[in-house]
């Protein structure tokens, strides 16, 4: 079980819509997921966990992977220590028993691109959050300037608002 800082920038962006965007994002395109994750019921004193399947790839060298994940503010903005490890199929079924029932599924593609050697995620959510689209940025330091890329619509950076953090956004209120 692995424990680091994770330390990211968060965008909301308008999702791409033309060709032309998409052709550009396609270009740079390093990973592709698909990604469920469910919020778990937190253990008294705990974090909530949240069990994971991400399916990479997009045809028949699809790989599925599995993993639970938990979160810690460390007090720094757009910083969290996190713990995540991978588990089986079987453990993650039975973590799902254990979704906590005030939060609804998240799901949502990645593209991971690069653009002028930066690792990018694009997030493109599907069902009670479809159309919207979030990037994200790691970054080794916060106070790193990041150059955005231009073939993407940035409506504001949110990195400091937890309302668009997945497990705000899993919550069943956004649903309706």
């Amino acid at each position: 079980m692995s424990v680091k800082l994770e330390k990211e920038k968060k965008y909301l962006v308008k999702a791409p819509t033309s060709w032309e965007q998409l052709a550009v994002l396609l270009d740079h395109i390093v990973e592709i997921k698909r990604i469920s994750q469910t919020y778990l019921k937190a253990a008294p004193g705990e974090q909530s966990g949240r069990a994971r399947k991400t399916i990479e790839g997009l045809s028949g060298d699809t790989k599925v992977v599995y993993h639970y994940n938990q979160k810690k503010p460390t007090g720094e903005t757009g910083v969290h220590q996190e713990k995540e490890f991978e588990i089986t199929g079987k453990k993650y079924q039975e973590c799902l028993k254990h979704s906590n029932p005030d939060k609804c599924m998240v799901e949502k593609t990645r593209f991971v691109f690069n653009w002028h050697n930066q690792l990018f995620e694009l997030d493109l959510f599907k069902g009670h959050l479809k159309g919207l689209a979030i990037l994200e940025i790691e970054l080794n330091d916060m106070d790193k300037p990041v150059e955005l890329p231009p073939f993407l619509k940035i409506i504001k950076e949110i990195t400091k608002d937890k309302r668009w953090n997945n497990f705000s956004l899993a919550d069943k209120r956004l649903k309706n």
